[in-house]
């Protein structure tokens, strides 16, 4: 069996990083958050210009009107993201919760 060297290699056969690196390696590109992100607005803008030519029957009357869902969706998440202020306040701990006080020490 004959040894081959890393230079040989091409990249289809060099040998990954780590095991999702094959498939999942292409995230590494210092692009890639802004092709992403790009392809979701242009995907939820396609979705949103699809609803107005796809006539939907619905149980509840208000389901119908176009875009509902897409308003509704982001209303929701937006009522859950702000909803961390006051939790935040109502659970948060000062910033010094867990250092010790002046006059004790960490021995026990």
């Amino acid at each position: 069996m004959s040894e081959t060297s890393t230079d040989e290699l091409t990249p289809d056969t060099k040998p990954a990083k780590y095991s999702g690196d094959r498939y999942f390696g292409w995230t590494s590109h210092p692009k890639a958050g802004l092709i992403i992100f790009i392809f979701v607005g242009v995907l939820s803008l396609g979705l949103a210009v699809a609803d107005f030519f796809v006539h939907r029957h619905e149980y509840i009357h208000i389901a119908e009107f176009k875009m509902f869902y897409a308003l509704y969706g982001f209303i929701a998440f937006g009522g859950v993201v702000l909803s961390g202020w006051p939790l935040r306040k109502l659970l948060g701990r000062p910033e010094n919760y867990y250092e010790p006080e002046e006059g004790e020490s960490d021995n026990g």
